[in-house]
């Protein structure tokens, strides 16, 4: 157990002054990030981590490895770039940045920030008023349940991230077009 946990933050310590110096290297970290234009660094653009902590490297590194030492996070970066990079990662940031005005629009049914962010997933104007609809019925079943007011904002709005994701990705897959 000693070991287990001395590893893991070892791990955490040292990918995290890794990827500090890369990104330092690499990017302005106080301006949004591009993923289009910039290379991906799984430790900081992909998993876990890097929804929860968008703007903070060093968190969405620790997280990453904390939760499961970066192996899905290294992963997704390997075998789904789509998981790291696109309308995806773009989306997962908005989300997170806007949740308030999110959830309040979503509940109204319409509304600026739900606009930018089906327009972020590429859905058709037209179908975006249906898709609308589709997330409301789903949120709300989320906002009903008895634990949602003990959730933090991260973790609604990364449950909201996860259930657009889901209906644009399934659903409505023919109206939206993600990169």
């Amino acid at each position: 157990m000693k070991f287990t946990k001395a590893s893991m933050i070892l791990a955490a310590v040292l990918s995290a002054s890794i990827s500090t110096s890369w990104a330092a290297e690499k990017q302005d970290v106080s301006a949004p990030q591009n993923t289009a234009t910039k290379q991906v660094n799984p430790w900081i653009d992909c998993g876990i981590g890097a929804m929860i902590f968008p703007r903070t490297q060093v968190g969405a590194v620790i997280s990453n490895v904390i939760w499961d030492l970066g192996t899905t996070a290294v992963t997704s970066a390997i075998s789904s770039k789509q998981t790291c990079a696109g309308s995806n990662v773009v989306a997962a940031r908005f989300i997170n940045q806007t949740y308030t005005s999110l959830e309040q629009q979503t509940a109204i049914g319409k509304g600026s920030h739900l606009s930018a962010m089906l327009d972020i997933y590429g859905c058709d104007t037209v179908a975006q008023q249906q898709i609308i609809n589709s997330i409301r019925v789903e949120f709300g079943q989320d906002v009903g349940a008895a634990d949602y007011e003990n959730k933090t904002l991260q973790q609604k709005a990364q449950a909201y991230y996860f259930m657009v994701n889901d209906q644009v990705s399934n659903q409505f897959k023919g109206q939206c077009h993600t990169i």
